[in-house]
This record gives C-alpha cells, sequence and structure tokens, in this order.
C-alpha cells in the first residue's frame, strides 16, 4: 500500500515539474525564456524583409529587422511593434510581438513636350508631380556640359534663370520654394538628398521615390563648367534681387544625404525640373 501511494506522489511531482518546463519553454507565460516576433510585408510584393516569418528570441534579445523595397515601391515605415520610418528597425523582446513594413507602389507617369516631342518619366511625390528627368528643351541661354551634346541627353540642359522662368512646358511650371520644401519634407528632410539621388552607377543615391536626380553639374557665367558626376542645381521660381536668384532647396551632391540652399547669379546655367500646374 505505502508503495502504491509513493507512486502516485511521483506521478504527481512529475506532472507538476513538466507543467513548470513547458510553461518556461514557451511562448509567452510569465515564466517565458523565448518570444516569438513575427515580420511581414505590406503588400508582400512591396519588398523584402531580414529577416522574415515567425523567429524565436531569447527574452530581453534586441531584434534588429531590416526593410527593402522591390523596385517600382517605396518604404514608408514599419507598424506594430515600432512605428519607426527607418529602414532597420530594433525590437526588445519582452513579449510575443507583430512587425511589418509597410510599403507603397510609386505611381509614375510619362510627359511628352509638344514643343519637341520629348518624353520625361513623371512621379507623384508630397503634393505634386514632378518630371523625374531634367528638362531638355533646346533654348537661348541654355547650354549642354561642356557643350557636348551627350551631355544634353543624360542630364538635361543648363538653363539661365531668366530662361528657366519660361522653360517649362505647357500645364507644368518651375517649382517654387514651398513646392521644394514639400518634395523634401515627403522624402525625409535631412536625408532627402540620399532618398532623392539615382542609384548606383549613375549617382550615390538610393532612389526610393523615382525621382532620379542626376549630377548634371552646372556652369558659370564665364562659360565654364563645374563638377558634372558629383553636383546637380536646379532653379526655382524666386527672384532675390536685379542679378541673383534662389536655387534653395534645389542643390544635392555626392558629399551628403541633404538637399541644400543658396543664392546665386542669374547668369548661371542650372538644370531645371518642371512641376505640374
Amino acid at each position: 500500500m505505502s508503495k502504491l501511494l509513493c507512486s502516485a506522489k511521483k506521478q504527481a511531482f512529475c506532472c507538476v515539474m513538466a507543467a513548470l518546463l513547458f510553461a518556461g519553454c514557451g511562448g509567452g507565460g510569465d515564466g517565458a525564456t523565448t518570444f516569438t516576433l513575427k515580420i511581414d510585408a505590406n503588400p508582400k510584393a512591396g519588398g523584402t524583409l531580414s529577416p522574415t516569418g515567425n523567429i524565436k528570441y531569447s527574452v530581453g534579445t534586441e531584434a534588429e529587422v531590416t526593410a527593402t523595397a522591390a523596385d517600382g515601391y517605396r518604404f514608408i515605415g514599419w507598424s506594430g511593434a515600432s512605428t519607426d520610418k527607418a529602414k532597420s528597425v530594433t525590437v526588445t523582446m519582452n513579449s510575443n510581438q507583430t512587425l511589418t513594413a509597410n510599403f507603397e507602389k510609386i505611381v509614375l507617369g510619362t510627359l511628352t513636350d509638344s514643343r519637341d516631342g520629348k518624353k520625361y518619366r513623371t512621379v507623384k511625390i508630397g503634393k505634386l508631380i514632378w518630371m523625374a528627368q531634367n528638362l531638355n528643351f533646346k533654348t537661348d541661354n541654355s547650354w549642354c556640359y561642356e557643350d557636348n551634346e551627350s551631355n544634353c541627353q543624360k542630364y538635361g540642359r543648363l538653363y539661365d534663370w531668366n530662361t528657366a522662368m519660361s522653360a517649362c512646358p505647357a500645364g507644368w511650371r518651375l517649382p517654387t520654394r514651398d513646392d521644394w520644401i514639400d518634395l523634401v519634407q515627403s522624402a525625409g528632410g535631412d536625408v532627402a538628398g540620399k532618398k532623392l539621388k539615382s542609384r548606383s552607377p549613375n549617382w550615390d543615391g538610393t532612389d526610393d521615390f523615382g525621382f532620379s536626380a542626376l549630377p548634371g553639374g552646372y556652369r558659370n557665367t564665364d562659360g565654364s563648367f563645374r563638377d558634372v558626376g558629383s553636383d546637380s542645381r536646379w532653379w526655382r521660381a524666386t527672384e532675390h534681387d536685379g542679378s541673383h536668384a534662389h536655387a534653395q532647396y534645389g542643390n544635392m551632391s555626392s558629399d551628403g544625404d541633404s538637399v541644400y540652399e543658396g543664392i546665386n547669379v542669374k547668369g548661371n546655367g542650372f538644370s531645371v525640373v518642371c512641376v505640374q500646374d
């Protein structure tokens, strides 16, 4: 009889221990040693994640996840365990969590300039539709970099400010400072330059928005050309004084990720991108 009682006690003890071990190994109890991070993309075709799926982590682990947009999409931010806008985020694993990378399809279009039949890609960023290529409409007081026609084909023409003011095709115009501010803020603020510049081998950006900016350089009033391949400047429709105009929020370079501001002599030759009226 005593042996039977002992056996029953052992069974009960084993059951209690098994229950404790089960709770400790698992996912969500107070004694859990691992938690699951469910990682997904929305929409699934929008990009890739590293890592992805349902990943188990030890309690307290700092789990890093990176999102990479597919061609034709841009990453717009995380939801769930993080609401960050950065492409790489870290989640502290103190519970079971879900993390979703959200992507948005880039809306591209085409503009045909009725004056010469040239076609340009367009893209909607923020409030406006922008030309996603530099204007290449031949006028007086416009130049190809180093007077080489092949540079016009790649980078567009360089215009003085007075010419730039009327160079855009019908239904389009030179952007204002407010237009550039909206573009920069919509494209990431301090890192907008990186996100708006073309990818390698054309430049050193990530081209997250399809803007595909190219480093077309510029022309000085003495006829010299500077910085093709490393710098680009765009006029905006704001006059400073009789001889100067603004190219604010219209200067990107290989030296950094920002979009810069400046006041320039109207006779300089800068690139032009147009926005739809």
